[in-house]
């Protein structure tokens, strides 16, 4: 129960950090936070679940991160084009809502690794998370008008972008550590 909590703190501060910025922030129909809100711990729990099936049928950490990276890069884009109604010919910037949606749904999976807890890559990514979303929450406040929303999206698209490759790079570095494996049950 404590690995899916700190995934599902995880997934939430990264995740809920968007929904704050395009709809506090700059603006973008406030009312609609608080469904997110509510969404997001189902996203995130659904990725939990994505990511322990994942470690079960593949064999390999890396591939698995790679997998889980891809499939919810891939899951969170349908999601976007089918039910948010941001297609691919929508204004929306296709690469951020990818990032976006590995950076939350498969951060987790990676930052509240035990391995990764505190380590040193993973505190600089949170130093680096922290101070960036404080910037870019000034940055986009002090913007007028509705020029906010472009900020906003233009800034979230480029930061989660970094944020998801830099999580794809500790994923690759963590490759080779030991990853708890499933015994075979021998019947007498």
């Amino acid at each position: 129960m404590r690995i899916y909590l700190r995934f599902l703190g995880v997934g939430l501060i990264l995740g809920l950090f968007t929904e704050f910025t395009l709809k506090i922030v700059a603006g973008i129909k406030p009312s609609t936070f608080i469904h997110a809100v509510f969404a997001y711990p189902w996203i995130v729990s659904m990725a939990y679940v994505a990511s322990r099936l994942v470690d079960r049928v593949v064999d390999s950490r890396w591939r698995g991160d790679l997998l889980h990276y891809v499939g919810v890069g891939i899951g969170g884009l349908a999601i976007e084009w089918t039910i948010l109604g941001n297609g691919p010919e929508s204004n929306a910037f296709q690469t951020g809502m990818f990032a976006m949606w590995t950076t939350f749904c498969f951060g987790p999976r990676v930052l509240s690794r035990e391995a990764n807890v505190g380590s040193p890559p993973v505190r600089r990514f949170w130093v680096t998370f922290a101070i960036t979303s404080a910037l870019m929450t000034v940055c986009v406040l002090a913007v007028p008008g509705k020029a906010k929303i472009v900020a906003a999206v233009l800034a979230l698209s480029a930061a989660y972008v970094v944020w998801s490759l830099w999580l794809l790079r500790i994923a690759w570095r963590g490759r080779h550590s030991a990853r708890p494996r499933l015994r075979a049950v021998r019947l007498p």
